[in-house]
């Protein structure tokens, strides 16, 4: 299948729309199709997906990339299956005009259309490392903040966990269903060892996993790791079968639960045969199987846009996140995060590319031992001197700690001598503290300013995403499994909020204002109309 732009946008003498009666043409005009046909269709990047397609012109043309795309996040806009959005834009003539098909005979969609397009999309990322998706939807996000007038280089981000679909299973049903997976492989395409034939009995499944009792369960465990090796032994030289995902997925199995006791088992490792992406993550009291995912987003005082996501497994950290998006942020920006996204670390790399990072708390609570009242000159590494203006008598700087000696006859009798952080020794007095201490301390003291506090407060908009993504959106209950599965979905998930957003904001937009010439013109012309009763005609 060939790529070949959609040029057939233009209104055809049969066009659907011509069938209307003004009436209604004038719901239509007024509903959030026209908003999209106008503000959003037209900017979803075609030729992005031309990657996906043949080169061979010769070959049969594709259907429009762009009516995917965009019958995708009207799909998730009204939380819609893919046979419903297929209905939607067969028989209603919003969907059309979204998406600029009303002068098709035939819509160029059928059944298969949106899961093909989905998996083009998948194998292109599996083998190129491109997410087509992911590049679209933040393009697009950048030119919805432009059509929106979000001003300013102010973003904040926030992260969620989104959960497999995938059964949780003990440590015994991971290693068994792994080795059974494989064995009814094997045995639909070679000749299985007939000491693995007993495993395809159904009751076998349930003797070893059901029937199991506490007292014997480490046995079984072992029992059925030393079948797992003695299957993998037997079959390693089988080049068909190596080439199999459930050979390589007990290979990996194999790797992390042989020889470990439970509490040694990676929470990278495998978790469910069915979902080999997913990790495991335990956070406060609630345990979590699946994924996490980074969400920046762009606002001002009016409006507010999704412009940048990511998903990975979940033990990725808030801070690997944070240095992801330092390095696509521009020069100026001020980023409003989680105490969890900031470290000593990437406070500098921040810094370094003039992005100010803002925490609106910080992990390991907030507690400040007032070493940031001491004046303290960081170029030259030297304590000059206490809060109360006493010099010390000796100062250094080793192994990123500053030391300072301070005479007793001054802090002895010091008012300050309860709150300060210096510590008794035999001759003097010593202040201690590290340079990464001495940074945290002084950024406490800046949180507690009403000033920092007011920005800080803007970061809480953002925390309403993770609930509109759980509650109306199903984010932990999607139809699919797999790392870039699960982020194509999330990405149009995403996509549907800010379209959403986009469509409310341009039509709550206040009309601009009339020159004054203008103005008068009209209020002249309805003052005429209104005294002598005469129908003005444009």
């Amino acid at each position: 299948m060939s790529f070949h732009l959609n040029n057939a946008q233009q209104m055809a003498i049969h066009d659907s729309l011509y069938n209307l009666t003004e009436r209604e043409r004038k719901y239509l005009n007024n509903s959030w199709a026209e908003t999209f046909s106008k503000k959003i269709f037209p900017f979803i990047k075609e030729d992005r997906f031309k990657v996906l397609y043949s080169d061979n012109p010769a070959s049969r043309p594709n259907n429009p990339a762009n009516v995917y795309f965009g019958l995708l996040i009207l799909r998730d806009i009204f939380n819609q299956s893919d046979e419903e959005a297929l209905n939607s834009l067969m028989f209603d003539i919003r969907y059309q005009h979204a998406l600029r098909t009303t002068s098709f005979q035939e819509q160029p969609i059928s059944k298969n259309s949106l899961t093909n397009f989905r998996a083009a999309v998948y194998r292109y990322n599996q083998e190129y490392g491109v997410d087509l998706i992911r590049e679209e939807i933040e393009a697009q996000a950048k030119t919805f903040s432009k059509l929106l007038k979000i001003e300013g280089k102010t973003i904040r981000m926030d992260s969620l966990s989104v959960s497999s679909s995938c059964r949780k299973l003990s440590r015994l049903e991971i290693i068994y269903s792994t080795v059974l997976r494989l064995i009814k492989v094997i045995d639909k395409n070679t000749t299985l060892a007939e000491y693995f034939k007993p495993y395809l009995d159904e009751s076998h499944y349930n003797d070893t996993i059901y029937r199991a009792r506490d007292k014997d369960l480490n046995t079984k465990i072992k029992k059925v790791l030393k079948d797992g090796v003695r299957l993998y032994s037997i079959y390693r030289k089988d080049k068909e079968i190596r080439k199999t995902k459930e050979f390589k997925l007990l290979a990996r199995m194999l790797k992390e639960q042989k020889g470990k006791s439970s509490k040694h088992i990676s929470p990278n490792s495998l978790q469910n045969p069915t979902d080999p992406d997913a990790t495991y993550r335990k956070k406060g009291k609630k345990k979590h199987i699946g994924y996490t995912a980074n969400l920046v987003e762009k606002f001002d005082d009016n409006n507010r846009m999704i412009e940048g996501y990511d998903l990975q497994k979940n033990t990725y950290s808030d801070q690997k996140f944070a240095k992801d998006t330092i390095k696509r942020l521009d020069k100026g920006t001020t980023a409003l995060v989680d105490g969890a996204y900031h470290s000593e670390d990437i406070n500098n790399k921040a810094k370094a590319k003039g992005i100010k990072m803002v925490p609106t708390n910080l992990t390991g609570g907030g507690k400040n031992n007032n070493c940031d009242k001491f004046e303290i000159e960081e170029k030259g590494h030297l304590v000059k001197k206490c809060p109360y203006g006493h010099k010390p008598i000796t100062s250094k700087f080793k192994e990123g700690s500053y030391r300072a000696h301070f005479d007793k006859k001054y802090c002895n009798n010091c008012p300050f001598r309860k709150d300060c952080p210096v510590i008794e020794q035999k001759k003097s007095y010593l202040f201690r503290v590290s340079e990464k201490t001495l940074h945290r301390s002084r950024l406490i003291t800046k949180m507690g300013t009403s000033e920092y506090q007011k920005l800080a407060r803007k970061r809480a908009g953002i925390e309403g995403i993770p609930s509109v993504l759980r509650r109306r959106y199903k984010i932990d209950h999607l139809p699919v499994r797999g790392l870039i599965r699960v982020k194509v979905y999330l990405g149009f998930k995403l996509s549907a909020i800010n379209c959403k957003r986009l469509i409310k904001g341009l039509m709550n937009r206040p009309i601009p204002e009339l020159s004054t010439l203008l103005y008068n013109h009209l209020l002249s012309l309805f003052n005429f109309q209104r005294t002598y009763r005469v129908k003005l005609v444009a």
